[in-house]
């Protein structure tokens, strides 16, 4: 045997005695997850689940990335650019309807009621729904907002041809709300009514209706992510949804330090303005007297499809959908853990 022969056997025969390091236990599932819009303090929930190893605990390697709305992060899942992303479970319906290759779940119900809103200055005069009428009205697209708000006309008997619409960028929306070169805009509040409030226009000038609370009681962000992901990756499913969870608690149990976590991706972010948002989006979007009383992502079957099927016959899809064709319990922790109140 020659020398380097003897060599690689004795080299086959030292590793054949090493113990093996168990690769099941290690190994972990890389995620690529986005938010649903630019970093805010609402999305402390999963940075403080990456800051605090609640992914690492799960065996998940979460690339954790911002957003450019829910109609975004729906073609990004659609093409197959991220595994899972925060997204309206109200456009599912008609996603679903239009792409049956292609179908998408939503698996844990962040914001149980949605902070889409009308955003406007009081000296406006406006009220109601119905005040839109012959005003400017400043839309985005491609924002969700939009196509929801369409289904709120309908429901307070608004004629959306009486309003005239300016489509802009998401980040022009405030400002010419401010400029009054708008009546109003459509965005969600805890966005919206902050950087108003930021720029020096004082809190109780600032008013704004939120769909919720005027005929569409919508539940809102949640995270979603292809049936078929969903079959092939269960257990790696429910840890994000577990992580998630922790990321909730975590953040309502240190707003400090979840608003902290959130800086550290945007530096520019201000401390005392997202403070101020956390705590907005908390008391309007997700400790709602329902999920105090029966947990976070507990779904009223009967609201969830009545709203579902308001969107959906907006949308000119002909087909009621049930709960159950665009959100599924599977992959959440017990509702003992869920309470978070």
């Amino acid at each position: 045997m020659s020398m380097v022969s003897r060599r690689l056997f004795l080299s086959g025969v030292a590793g054949a005695l090493l113990p093996r390091p168990l690769v099941a236990q290690t190994a972990t599932s890389r995620v690529r997850f986005a938010v649903d819009w630019v970093w805010q303090s609402n999305h402390a929930i999963w940075t403080l689940a990456q800051d605090k190893g609640f992914f690492t605990a799960e065996k998940i390697d979460a690339a954790v990335e911002r957003g450019y709305g829910s109609a975004d992060n729906l073609t990004k899942l659609g093409a197959g650019a991220l595994d899972m992303a925060l997204v309206d479970p109200n456009l599912l319906a008609k996603f679903n309807y239009e792409n049956p290759n292609s179908q998408m779940t939503a698996v844990f119900i962040v914001y149980d009621a949605a902070p889409s809103s009308i955003i406007f200055l009081k000296s406006s005069g406006i009220k109601t729904v119905k005040d839109l009428e012959g005003r400017k009205l400043a839309i985005s697209e491609g924002d969700a907002t939009w196509p929801l708000f369409q289904v709120l006309c309908k429901i307070n008997n608004v004629d959306l041809k009486k309003i005239e619409t300016v489509n802009v960028s998401p980040q022009l929306r405030d400002s010419m709300v401010i400029q009054k070169r708008v009546d109003a805009s459509l965005g969600f509040f805890v966005t919206a009514v902050i950087n108003i409030a930021a720029t020096g226009v004082p809190r109780d000038e600032i008013g704004w209706l939120q769909y919720n609370k005027n005929g569409l009681a919508l539940y809102s962000l949640s995270l979603v992510c292809k049936k078929d992901y969903c079959a092939a990756n269960a257990e790696m499913v429910s840890g994000f949804a577990r992580a998630t969870l922790n990321g909730v608690k975590a953040m309502i149990a240190d707003r400090k330090g979840a608003v902290a976590s959130v800086m550290r991706r945007d530096p520019l972010l201000k401390e005392s303005v997202e403070l101020e948002r956390n705590e907005l989006m908390m008391e309007g979007s997700l400790l709602t007297p329902w999920v105090k009383q029966n947990g976070i992502s507990t779904v009223d079957r009967e609201r969830f499809e009545r709203s579902t099927t308001q969107v959906a016959e907006a949308f000119g899809v002909p087909v009621k959908p049930k709960m159950e064709d665009i959100y599924t319990e599977r992959f959440l922790p017990p509702k003992a853990e869920r309470m978070i109140a």
